[in-house]
Protein backbone atom coordinates (compact mmCIF):
# COMPACT_ATOMS: atom_id res chain seq x y z
CA UNK A 1 0.00 0.00 0.00
CA UNK A 2 1.56 3.46 -0.91
CA UNK A 3 1.83 6.43 1.32
CA UNK A 4 0.38 10.20 0.40
CA UNK A 5 3.03 13.08 1.73
CA UNK A 6 1.96 16.63 1.33
CA UNK A 7 5.26 19.04 1.06
CA UNK A 8 3.80 22.53 1.47
CA UNK A 9 5.16 26.01 2.79
CA UNK A 10 5.15 29.07 1.09
CA UNK A 11 6.23 30.01 -1.65
CA UNK A 12 10.51 29.85 -2.23
CA UNK A 13 10.40 27.58 0.90
CA UNK A 14 11.89 25.05 -1.77
CA UNK A 15 9.05 22.46 -2.56
CA UNK A 16 9.55 22.00 -5.88
CA UNK A 17 13.66 21.15 -5.16
CA UNK A 18 13.21 19.18 -2.49
CA UNK A 19 10.54 17.01 -4.41
CA UNK A 20 12.73 16.74 -7.62
CA UNK A 21 15.30 15.40 -5.02
CA UNK A 22 13.19 12.90 -3.01
CA UNK A 23 12.42 11.87 -6.19
CA UNK A 24 15.66 10.02 -6.45
CA UNK A 25 14.40 7.21 -4.90
CA UNK A 26 13.06 5.07 -7.14
CA UNK A 27 10.29 4.47 -4.48
CA UNK A 28 9.14 8.27 -4.83
CA UNK A 29 6.84 9.44 -7.46
CA UNK A 30 5.59 13.27 -7.53
CA UNK A 31 2.08 14.20 -8.12
CA UNK A 32 1.76 16.55 -11.46
CA UNK A 33 -1.10 19.18 -10.35
CA UNK A 34 -2.94 20.78 -12.83
CA UNK A 35 -3.27 24.60 -12.90
CA UNK A 36 -4.61 27.61 -14.50
CA UNK A 37 -1.43 29.43 -14.06
CA UNK A 38 0.64 29.96 -17.20
CA UNK A 39 3.89 27.90 -17.61
CA UNK A 40 6.79 29.26 -16.10
CA UNK A 41 9.97 29.08 -18.95
CA UNK A 42 11.66 25.63 -16.92
CA UNK A 43 8.35 24.10 -17.35
CA UNK A 44 6.68 21.50 -19.33
CA UNK A 45 3.12 20.59 -19.96
CA UNK A 46 2.39 17.28 -18.15
CA UNK A 47 5.61 16.78 -16.22
CA UNK A 48 5.53 20.26 -14.11
CA UNK A 49 2.10 20.56 -14.41
CA UNK A 50 -0.84 19.93 -16.13
CA UNK A 51 -1.34 23.05 -17.98
CA UNK A 52 -5.13 24.05 -18.54
CA UNK A 53 -7.84 27.15 -18.77
CA UNK A 54 -9.91 28.00 -16.25
CA UNK A 55 -13.08 26.82 -18.01
CA UNK A 56 -11.16 22.86 -18.25
CA UNK A 57 -10.33 23.64 -14.36
CA UNK A 58 -13.85 24.32 -13.55
CA UNK A 59 -15.14 21.20 -15.44
CA UNK A 60 -12.84 18.70 -14.16
CA UNK A 61 -14.46 20.62 -10.50
CA UNK A 62 -17.63 19.66 -11.38
CA UNK A 63 -16.62 15.85 -13.10
CA UNK A 64 -15.45 15.37 -9.61
CA UNK A 65 -11.70 14.59 -11.07
CA UNK A 66 -9.85 16.50 -7.97
CA UNK A 67 -9.31 15.18 -5.00
CA UNK A 68 -8.64 18.70 -3.43
CA UNK A 69 -8.17 21.99 -5.75
CA UNK A 70 -7.69 25.89 -4.10
CA UNK A 71 -7.29 28.94 -5.94
CA UNK A 72 -3.81 30.93 -5.08
CA UNK A 73 -2.66 33.87 -5.94
CA UNK A 74 -5.12 34.37 -8.50
CA UNK A 75 -4.53 30.89 -10.37
CA UNK A 76 -6.26 27.44 -9.30
CA UNK A 77 -4.67 24.44 -8.86
CA UNK A 78 -5.79 20.62 -7.69
CA UNK A 79 -4.51 17.30 -7.36
CA UNK A 80 -6.28 14.79 -9.93
CA UNK A 81 -8.07 11.88 -8.01
CA UNK A 82 -7.35 8.89 -10.70
CA UNK A 83 -3.53 9.65 -10.13
CA UNK A 84 -3.85 9.85 -6.54
CA UNK A 85 -6.04 6.82 -6.80
CA UNK A 86 -3.44 4.68 -8.82
CA UNK A 87 -0.27 5.60 -5.98
CA UNK A 88 -1.91 4.67 -3.07
CA UNK A 89 -2.85 0.98 -4.64
CA UNK A 90 0.99 0.69 -5.19
CA UNK A 91 3.99 0.54 -3.00
CA UNK A 92 5.33 4.20 -2.97
CA UNK A 93 5.35 7.70 -1.90
CA UNK A 94 3.07 10.17 -3.37
CA UNK A 95 4.65 13.43 -2.95
CA UNK A 96 1.63 15.78 -3.26
CA UNK A 97 3.36 19.46 -3.80
CA UNK A 98 0.84 21.74 -3.07
CA UNK A 99 -0.16 24.60 -0.79
CA UNK A 100 -1.88 24.82 2.53
CA UNK A 101 -5.72 25.17 1.33
CA UNK A 102 -5.01 21.73 -0.69
CA UNK A 103 -3.38 20.04 1.97
CA UNK A 104 -5.78 20.96 4.73
CA UNK A 105 -8.39 19.06 1.90
CA UNK A 106 -6.02 16.00 1.70
CA UNK A 107 -5.50 15.84 5.58
CA UNK A 108 -9.29 15.43 5.97
CA UNK A 109 -9.87 13.05 3.34
CA UNK A 110 -7.09 11.23 3.54
CA UNK A 111 -5.92 11.50 7.42
CA UNK A 112 -3.52 8.80 6.62
CA UNK A 113 -1.16 11.06 4.65
CA UNK A 114 2.17 12.21 6.06
CA UNK A 115 2.22 16.50 5.66
CA UNK A 116 5.93 17.79 5.89
CA UNK A 117 5.44 21.65 6.14
CA UNK A 118 8.42 23.44 4.29
CA UNK A 119 10.38 26.50 6.53
CA UNK A 120 12.55 29.22 5.46
CA UNK A 121 15.23 30.06 7.85
CA UNK A 122 13.80 33.78 7.97
CA UNK A 123 11.79 36.45 6.01
CA UNK A 124 14.53 38.12 4.40
CA UNK A 125 15.56 34.18 3.12
CA UNK A 126 12.42 33.43 1.82
CA UNK A 127 12.55 37.10 -0.12
CA UNK A 128 15.82 36.66 -1.27
CA UNK A 129 14.81 33.09 -2.88
CA UNK A 130 11.87 34.59 -4.70
CA UNK A 131 14.22 37.49 -5.96
CA UNK A 132 16.35 35.13 -7.14
CA UNK A 133 13.95 32.74 -8.79
CA UNK A 134 13.35 35.95 -11.13
CA UNK A 135 10.20 34.56 -12.38
CA UNK A 136 8.02 36.90 -10.32
CA UNK A 137 6.86 40.88 -10.78
CA UNK A 138 7.49 42.82 -7.88
CA UNK A 139 3.41 42.92 -7.73
CA UNK A 140 3.42 38.86 -7.38
CA UNK A 141 5.92 39.13 -4.76
CA UNK A 142 4.36 41.10 -2.61
CA UNK A 143 1.09 38.82 -2.68
CA UNK A 144 3.43 35.66 -2.38
CA UNK A 145 5.24 37.42 0.73
CA UNK A 146 1.67 38.04 2.01
CA UNK A 147 0.10 34.62 1.76
CA UNK A 148 3.39 32.88 2.93
CA UNK A 149 2.39 35.25 6.03
CA UNK A 150 -1.04 33.58 6.22
CA UNK A 151 0.64 30.13 5.52
CA UNK A 152 2.62 30.07 7.81
CA UNK A 153 -0.27 30.57 10.32
CA UNK A 154 -1.37 26.88 9.67
CA UNK A 155 2.32 24.43 10.05
CA UNK A 156 1.56 23.74 13.23
CA UNK A 157 -1.45 21.50 11.45
CA UNK A 158 1.40 19.66 9.84
CA UNK A 159 2.50 16.34 10.86
CA UNK A 160 6.00 17.38 10.53
CA UNK A 161 7.82 21.25 10.02
CA UNK A 162 10.97 21.12 8.50
CA UNK A 163 13.31 23.98 8.24
CA UNK A 164 14.63 24.33 4.51
CA UNK A 165 18.03 26.06 5.30
CA UNK A 166 20.60 23.54 3.90
CA UNK A 167 19.21 21.67 1.25
CA UNK A 168 21.58 18.45 2.08
CA UNK A 169 19.94 18.06 5.57
CA UNK A 170 16.59 18.98 4.63
CA UNK A 171 16.32 16.04 2.48
CA UNK A 172 18.28 13.71 4.81
CA UNK A 173 15.66 14.98 7.52
CA UNK A 174 12.48 14.22 5.24
CA UNK A 175 14.09 10.81 4.10
CA UNK A 176 14.03 9.98 7.91
CA UNK A 177 10.53 10.66 8.64
CA UNK A 178 9.31 8.62 5.52
CA UNK A 179 11.93 5.67 6.85
CA UNK A 180 13.73 5.95 3.29
CA UNK A 181 17.06 5.59 5.06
Amino acid sequence: MGKIVIISGPSGSGKTTVCKLLENDARVKKSVSVTTRPPRQNENNGESYHFVSTAEFKDMIQKGELAEYAEYCGHFYGTPVKALQEAISKEIFYLLEIEVQGALQIMEKFPEAISIFLLPPDKKTLSQRLVKRNTNKKQDMAVRLKTADKELEYKDRYDHCVVNDDLEETINIIRKILKLV
